[in-house]
């Protein structure tokens, strides 16, 4: 499966998007300067830089950089998020893995790829999620709401074939998830090249503790 960046989904967005050329210069501005620089430490005099316009520009549209940051997060979680859990979930079928060890190896390794290419828009994500509850639980219904359809026939086919417990499919996916999210959140939080990862290794330590957790 290709790793999508999701910047590219992002500028996609935008270009259906019904706004002005203006709008959609500064929205991609400010998801790149916040991705590259933090929300914090980003000016709107920046953002106006980067998108071409003037710093007038900006707050005639958004009254302030919370609503800038408002109206870059609002596509993420409402349509790359769901667009995203959606083409991940069209991969996994279980006709294509011969062993739940084959399906827990795809999920991990493309999941943790995921994260390392688009880590700086993810962090910009994260740190808000952790303080805006409504953030949070849209992430988690699109997210959980996509596996609940695709890769639930997979946890259903090798339960009946028994190689895997029988769990609920949500306790299934939490303890998946938790193991991936353990592994990445470090490398998506920490500055890049600061934490030391080896995609290959993670995959293996996780595959291993995994099977011993979800073999019967």
């Amino acid at each position: 499966m290709a790793v999508h960046q999701v910047e590219t989904l992002f500028a996609a967005y935008l270009e259906k998007a019904d706004l002005s050329n203006k709008q959609k210069a500064v929205l991609s501005a400010c998801l790149s300067l916040f991705s590259e620089q933090g929300f914090e430490r980003t000016s709107t005099a920046a953002i106006a830089k980067r998108a071409g316009v003037s710093e007038g520009t900006v707050y005639k549209h958004f009254k302030s950089k919370t609503e800038l940051l408002d109206a870059s997060l609002e596509p993420l979680s409402h349509s790359v998020v769901p667009q995203l859990a959606s083409e991940f979930i069209d991969e996994v079928h279980p006709e294509r893995f011969a062993h739940l060890e084959d399906l827990l190896r795809f999920v991990i390794h493309d999941r943790l790829a995921f994260a390392i290419n688009n880590r700086a828009m993810i962090r910009v994500f994260a740190q808000e999620v952790f303080v805006r509850s409504d953030l949070l639980q849209v992430g988690v219904n699109a997210i959980f709401g996509q596996f609940a359809v695709g890769f639930g026939r997979a946890i259903q086919h090798f339960q009946a074939t028994h190689e895997l417990i029988d769990w609920s499919s949500l306790r299934l996916l939490r303890t998946i998830a938790g193991g991936i999210i353990g592994y990445a959140l470090p490398v998506v939080m920490m500055p890049d090249g600061t934490y030391p990862f080896d995609i290959n290794q993670a995959t293996d330590e996780l595959v291993e503790s995994l099977l011993k957790t979800l073999t019967p």
